[in-house]
């Protein structure tokens, strides 16, 4: 992502939280504002865990595959026994077999961040696919790597996100340009249902509204999203890495939250 260096009293409180985050932590952040183009990225390119935020991802490449019909909405695809796993989700706990339309997963992946969806829906995208639409976007470092597990492998995660990297597929969907326009108004309505909000809109003033999608897994806590109100929309992503507890990672993302939501009030 390009940066500029917007002036104002909201862009100058971000980068102030910036500034005071403890120094045996790690954050990415990266802001966009969708009108007027003003970019923030302080460690935007830093390069994390992505945690459940590269679902976005994994969601922009099924839009794509509806689009060219390798893939139909309605399709149906099994929860099959290996692509089970724990962690976020229902399916896990389900009966082995059950099949939901491609788009009953997509809506499990990204509203209440089900595992066993993501997997259902990279075997039916395939990651190849999932890599190219990344690449088509320009999303950086950010990539998937392999399907969710239980428990990382030995060796650095494979999964990987930038605050930039998340910033830019976000901004693909808002603009219309990550897949049909008809596919990314899907998309935002699904990340419209998002059930965890806990992070950047947990003190969102009235008349701003959030989408996006969280991330977690043991000492990483994220969030990325857009935020709309009178003023415009926001795309933003801020990536956590060594809080020990993870509810101040939480509370600062919200604090960072808030005041991005001054940016578009």
């Amino acid at each position: 992502m390009t940066t500029s260096h917007p002036a104002g009293p909201a862009w100058d409180a971000l980068r102030e939280f910036a500034a005071g985050i403890p120094e045996q932590t790690r954050v990415g952040i990266s802001l966009r504002h969708l009108d007027t183009g003003a970019t923030l990225s302080l460690n935007g390119d830093g390069n994390f865990p992505s945690a459940s935020t590269i679902k976005i991802l994994i969601m922009a490449a099924l839009a794509n595959a509806f689009d060219d019909g390798r893939l139909c909405p309605g399709d149906t695809a099994p929860v099959r026994e290996e692509l089970k796993v724990p962690g976020s989700g229902v399916l896990n706990w389900l009966a082995t077999g059950l099949e939901l339309s491609l788009r009953d997963h997509a809506w499990l992946m990204i509203a209440i961040s089900d595992n066993t969806a993501s997997n259902v829906l990279i075997d039916a995208v395939g990651l190849e696919q999932i890599r190219a639409t990344g690449e088509a976007i320009g999303i950086g470092e950010t990539a998937l790597g392999r399907m969710f597990m239980g428990s990382a492998p030995p060796g650095p995660p494979k999964n990987r996100a930038t605050a930039d990297g998340l910033v830019a597929i976000l901004t693909a969907i808002e603009n219309d340009t990550a897949a049909s326009p008809e596919q990314c108004a899907w998309m935002r309505q699904l990340m419209d249902d998002q059930q965890h909000v806990d992070r950047l809109p947990r003190h969102l003033p009235e008349g701003i509204a959030y989408r996006g999608k969280t991330g977690s897994i043991s000492g990483i806590v994220h969030d990325c999203g857009v935020l709309t109100g009178p003023g415009g929309r926001v795309a933003i992503a801020v990536l956590t890495e060594g809080f020990e507890n993870p509810y101040d990672a939480e509370r600062l993302i919200g604090r960072i939250g808030t005041a991005a939501a001054e940016l578009v009030s």
